[in-house]
């Protein structure tokens, strides 16, 4: 499991979650909860599964990378650092990205 670098929420799924929603809830990305937990098709949730929610800055926005986008870009549009865009979206090495894929993004913290 991946360091939470804002920490975590342990949240236990209600009938008719999706992960869309809880990520949505509490300002988070799926991709963000898949990466610390072990569910293996995100679409297959059931109420009394206990998941972990990593948790964001309360100024972060959630942002859909659109074609063209590049870490650097978008941290420059939002005012942030890419180390930042690394951090709180869990990437790794080579830190590539796509549109439609969903990123936190935080104010500096510089």
């Amino acid at each position: 499991m991946p360091t939470a670098y804002f920490g975590t929420l342990d949240y236990t799924v209600v009938s008719g979650d999706t992960l869309g929603q809880i990520a949505r809830d509490y300002n988070s990305t799926v991709a963000n909860i898949l990466k610390f937990n072990r569910i293996p098709d995100p679409d297959m949730i059931f109420p009394g599964q206990r998941i972990v929610v990593p948790l964001s800055p309360p100024e972060a926005i959630i942002y859909t990378v659109n074609p063209g986008d590049t870490l650097y870009l978008i941290a420059r549009k939002y005012g942030t650092q890419v180390n930042n865009l690394i951090r709180f979206n869990y990437l790794f090495y080579p830190y590539t990205i796509y549109p439609g894929q969903q990123l936190v993004v935080t104010a500096s913290l510089r």
